[in-house]
């Protein structure tokens, strides 16, 4: 069985990159690193929330919420325990859950989505322990 940890990050899918980090740094956030503008206009920033972060994301075209194409909450993600992400694919297996992408190599450990299901992304994560 699956050892959650805790709330790692929550992805949050924005309208206006720039407007959006001006209005987390004055709620106090840090922005830890930023990517992009990438060729299809995408973009991406890290924000620190205490020891968590908020994962903010951006391209053009979105509109508002309640569209398909809306801005909104991309993904949340949860700090799996386990010996290895194998253990965490077998743990999922049995439980008949389906991992929709990865496992990925990050820099700091392994990570893979599943979705809910209202199709909401969930990341699990397992850091590494060096």
């Amino acid at each position: 069985m699956l050892r959650l940890a805790g709330l790692d990050h929550v992805g949050l899918v924005v309208t206006d990159m720039d407007e959006s980090l001006r209005f987390y740094q004055r709620l106090g956030l840090t922005i830890l690193r930023t990517a992009g503008p990438h060729a299809d206009g995408s973009r991406s920033a890290v924000l620190q929330v205490g020891r968590q972060e908020l994962n903010v994301f951006s391209r053009s075209g979105l509109g508002p919420s309640g569209r398909d194409d809306s801005a909104g909450m991309d993904h949340f993600c949860l700090l799996v325990e386990a010996a290895s992400v194998d253990d965490v694919v077998a743990d999922l297996r049995r439980a008949g859950i389906e991992i929709v992408k990865g496992p990925d190599k990050r820099r700091d450990g392994v990570a893979l989505f599943v979705s809910d299901p209202d199709g909401v992304r969930v990341e699990l994560q397992l850091k590494n322990t060096r």
